[in-house]
């Protein structure tokens, strides 16, 4: 079985669909799966090259494909709403399909690729990762041309994976057919996140996330006025929209001004080096807009790692188990959970083992990696069998 996983965007672009891709296609390798990953070639979000690079990642390798933005001046492409498309491919990406059995769109940040992939006759997978998220956008400009987007979104692929029961309902309200859906949550490598409690610092509060609105960190940043300690802040992410991270380091600067609590914004991080804050973080924040949330690869990755979250509802953060859930844009609410882990140092020991507990036990990358294996191959043998019929 040779798969190819078609991605939007790749390192050096650094984000948890970038980080997911990057542990797939190296676990699907070492199960015997030749996997190799296909993106555009570029080095920032939406700012490709009209050129292609191919590079070799250990057993694996990353073919990068030519593509233009055809409104380079513009912050969010005039195609972006009606069809999710940022930036155009060279159409002649699609002849690399030809040497592999299987294709896996990972994500829907931009669905050229799976756009102009539709009349491929190839076995096809779609990743979902924030169906949610589409689904209200979709629905929101429903009366423009996202109601074309909305007919043909379908009929990208045989078989659509979403990490959640509110994912596959989404999915269900956009028209997919309930037997073109499945469920494959997220997971983690507990080998690599995993606890070192030598290195946990008191009043550590952790955010990790590209900084869009809907990620919440105004809301984080908001809530230090109502906490009644002094608190250490670590945002770790690329930023997003252009005028809310402006908003963001403005925020930022005036909590450092007022000398109470300190921020600090790191940037993008790779994942050797965000492991490390992981275990040293008190708390990690997701102050997500919305609720319930996906269970979201940072959320995973620090309770992996023996550390407690506060958060809106998931699907993994269990309240007065592993952490808090709070209201969605409530700063006096999320102070006071944060307080709460904060103040207690046993309390947070628990939260952090019984965490760990669970990522081993429900969310263990080899289980998801055999699921996944078994999700490829009922796909291949039904699509031979029909086309054999």
């Amino acid at each position: 079985m040779k798969v190819l996983i078609v991605t939007p965007s790749y390192f050096p672009i650094i984000g948890g669909s970038e980080t997911l891709v990057r542990t797939l296609s190296t676990r699907l390798n070492e199960l015997g799966i030749q996997t190799d990953v296909m993106a555009f070639n570029m080095d920032k979000k939406w700012k490709p090259f009209w050129s292609e690079r191919i590079e070799n990642c250990g057993n694996f390798k990353i073919i990068k494909i030519p593509a233009l933005n055809p409104f380079p001046f513009f912050s969010v492409s005039p195609l972006y709403y009606p069809l999710r498309i940022n930036v155009l491919p060279r159409l002649d990406f699609k002849r690399k399909f030809e040497d592999y059995d299987l294709i896996h769109f990972l994500g829907e940040a931009d669905l050229s690729l799976p756009f102009f992939s539709r009349s491929v006759r190839k076995p096809k997978i779609m990743h979902v990762l924030s169906a949610m998220t589409l689904r209200d956008q979709f629905q929101f400009r429903h009366a423009t041309m996202g109601k074309f987007l909305v007919k043909i979104f379908p009929t990208f692929a045989n078989l659509l994976l979403v990490f959640s029961p509110e994912d596959q309902q989404a999915l269900l309200d956009l028209g997919v057919p309930s037997d073109k859906i499945v469920i494959w949550q997220y997971s983690v490598d507990t080998d690599i996140y995993r606890p070192d409690e030598t290195k946990k610092q008191d009043n550590l509060i952790l955010f990790v996330g590209r900084l869009d609105k809907v990620k919440g960190l105004h809301v984080l940043l908001k809530s230090l006025r109502f906490l009644n300690l002094k608190a250490q802040v670590v945002v770790i992410g690329p930023p997003a929209e252009s005028e809310y991270f402006g908003q963001i380091k403005r925020m930022i600067s005036r909590v450092n001004k007022e000398g109470v609590h300190s921020v600090k914004y790191l940037g993008a991080m790779d994942q050797c080096d965000l492991i490390e804050w992981y275990q040293r973080a008190t708390v990690l924040a997701r102050p997500d807009l919305v609720g319930p949330s996906g269970e979201g690869i940072s959320t995973l990755e620090a309770l992996a790692c023996g550390t407690p979250v506060v958060g809106v509802e998931n699907h993994v953060v269990r309240d007065r188990i592993n952490g808090r859930i709070v209201p969605p844009n409530n700063p006096p609410k999320f102070a006071e959970s944060l307080r709460e882990i904060l103040t207690q140092n046993e309390l947070s020991r628990k939260y952090g083992k019984e965490g760990r507990r669970i990522i081993e036990e429900e969310y263990n990358l080899k289980a998801a990696l055999q699921k996944l294996v078994r999700i490829y191959s009922r796909v291949l043998s039904s699509l031979g069998e029909s086309q054999g019929s």
